[in-house]
């Protein structure tokens, strides 16, 4: 079960109610809906006076007064409800949208978050997890709205008879007091259940995502195996939350019901006896059989704050994850001020657009330097080590202080936002969105255009497709080869406005001929740095300079050719 500072969820819950001005839809809705309510309980109360004082004394002008007093309730009722209804599903809606914007703000937060959340997680959340939360406006709205319901329905039997009002008064809250009671399992099980439900819509998501990945390594049967046992946990805390929910139910609906039947024979008794009249028991009745709902629903406000709180708490938890990239100390960020002499940034020269330097805690990393019109290759035997290299450039993970420069500033004190305006470093597997191919390429300027889908070789089965780049692709672009999909994820890095690019291994899906015309596209972008992170030979043979790295040895430098004649790791390494 998910735990949180109850100050946590009450600063969500009065953002929900109150922020941008809901504080008026919420207090709209309020006032409608409680008006519906004392409108209700006042409709029978108008029957019974319409007995008393029309039908029995048979007085037609009498009657066509109260007749004419019902309409009024009954217009009120209506316009109420309406008026009640719809401030109020504005103010859910707003408080839900509001609740989603927060959450993807998190998730695309430019220093990124410390855990690893599924997309299929983060959706539940941003989804049922913020409907649910929103849905607070209801409840109150709701449960105001019958309290209003239950202090009228009080206030019209004390009037009739003092001692029915003084019985609904004092089994009011006893009754709450018993749901109250009730609700602890079903607050326990509802947060299990919105668990156990993101957990396996995650899993599905990822499942989805990497299908042919799985297919191709024949996991298939123990990727079902899996998500049928996640699947397995979610249904069961469902069916648990459900049956907590049915006894819950039950046990309510039967208090109300022994309530109602209560104050039906006591009401009885006391026409009988002559206390009250045949239209007051007729309002006696007709109140007590109102006041059923309200009282129902008063007892439902725990289980839903319940249900709303466990969500909140989520909620919180992923606003609050640290961030991966964490601001600079202030003390270190007055270190080295933007514009001052560094290392990286030596008087009488301009600093190199991209410098990794030398570093006691990550000596996998080669140190080089990236200039514009330069081409640079990175070799590192570990794949861990590349992707940790690329994921640090592309400042998804901390960078040291001292270990990465951009433009000659220490990349630790420089704002993500800046930094990857500066440097672009996809992942891998960069990932295709539904959409047209133009729309995921973001094609923007026209020369760059040519260049970078010619570098990426894409024209040649673009042009094969129905509708060309307008042709739209479904499933993360699961109909097209893997080698297509990297041709097209490379396409879109070239696009990128970014002077530096680090491309990671972005030919491990194509074919030699067609790695030979990526490799001399790659050529055409002398006003950008590139930075090649791969061990392809075909890649290699056109870099400037390539850099060896690795644990075990002091990093190597110098062209493809010259460490293939003078290094035999190096040559074991790149497979020549």
């Amino acid at each position: 079960m998910v735990s949180m500072p109850s100050s946590s969820a009450s600063r969500l819950f009065s953002f929900t109610l109150f922020a941008n001005g809901r504080w008026k839809l919420l207090l709209a809705g309020c006032a409608g809906l409680s008006l519906h309510q004392v409108s209700e309980a006042l409709v029978p109360a108008t029957i019974g006076a319409a007995v008393d004082n029309a039908i029995e004394p048979n007085d037609a002008g009498a009657l066509l007064g109260w007749l004419g007093a019902l309409a009024v309730v009954f217009v009120v009722l209506a316009l109420s409800w309406r008026f009640g209804t719809l401030a109020t599903e504005r103010s859910f809606n707003y408080g839900s949208h509001d609740l989603r914007q927060l959450v993807v703000e998190r998730t695309l937060h430019p220093r990124g978050m410390a855990a690893r959340r599924a997309p299929g997680e983060i959706v539940a959340i941003a989804s049922s997890d913020a409907d649910r939360v929103a849905g607070l406006s209801w409840l109150i709205s709701g449960g105001l709205a019958a309290a209003a319901g239950v202090i009228t329905s009080a206030v019209t039997l004390l009037l009739i008879s003092v001692p029915l009002g003084l019985a609904v008064l004092m089994a009011t809250p006893v009754m709450l007091l018993v749901m109250h009671r009730l609700t602890k399992p079903l607050e326990n099980r509802s947060d299990v259940e919105q668990s156990t439900a993101a957990r396996a819509g995650a899993l599905a998501t990822d499942f989805i995502t990497g299908s042919r990945p799985l297919k191709g390594l024949g996991a298939e049967d123990a990727a079902i195996a899996r998500y049928r046992a996640e699947s397995r946990a979610s249904l069961t805390s469902a069916l648990k939350a459900i049956r907590a929910k049915s006894a819950y139910t039950g046990a309510s609906t039967a208090l109300s019901a022994a309530f109602l039947a209560g104050i039906a024979f006591f009401a009885a008794w006391f026409a009988l006896q002559g206390s009250i009249t045949v239209g007051q028991l007729v309002a006696v009745v007709g109140v007590a059989q109102f006041v059923q709902g309200p009282m129902t629903g008063l007892g439902f406000v725990s289980v839903e704050l319940a249900r709303k709180r466990a969500s909140a708490a989520r909620i919180a938890v992923l606003l609050e994850e640290p961030e991966a990239v964490p601001a600079p100390e202030a003390a270190e960020r007055s270190t080295t001020a933007i514009g001052s002499v560094s290392p990286a940034n030596p008087p009488g020269g301009p600093a190199p657009l991209l410098e990794l330097l030398p570093s006691a805690t990550h000596t996998a990393f080669p140190p080089f330097t990236a200039s514009a019109g330069e081409i640079v290759g990175v070799v590192l035997p570990d794949s861990t080590q590349a992707r940790q290299l690329v994921d640090t450039l592309g400042f998804r993970t901390p960078s040291p202080r001292g270990l990465v420069s951009i433009d000659g500033h220490d990349a630790s004190d420089l704002d993500p936002h800046h930094a990857r305006s500066r440097v672009f470093a996809d992942n891998h597997d960069g990932v295709l969105f539904s959409g047209s191919i133009r729309d995921n390429v973001a094609i923007v300027d026209a020369e760059l255009t040519e260049r970078a889908m010619a570098a990426a070789a894409v024209e040649d089965f673009v042009s094969q497709l129905p509708e060309g780049t307008e042709t739209v692709l479904t499933g993360h672009g699961q109909s097209l080869s893997g080698g297509q999909r990297q041709r097209l994820v490379l396409g879109r890095s070239l696009h990128q406005q970014q002077p530096v690019l680090v491309l990671h291994d972005p030919t491990t899906a194509v074919d030699t001929a067609t790695e030979a015309v990526i490799a001399d596209g790659l050529r055409n972008f002398p006003d950008k740095a590139l930075v090649l992170v791969t061990t392809s030979p075909t890649l290699l043979a056109i870099c400037d300079r390539v850099v060896v790295g690795g644990a075990g040895g002091a990093p190597e430098t110098g062209t493809h050719r010259e460490l293939l004649a003078k290094s035999a790791g190096y040559r074991e390494v790149v497979g020549s």
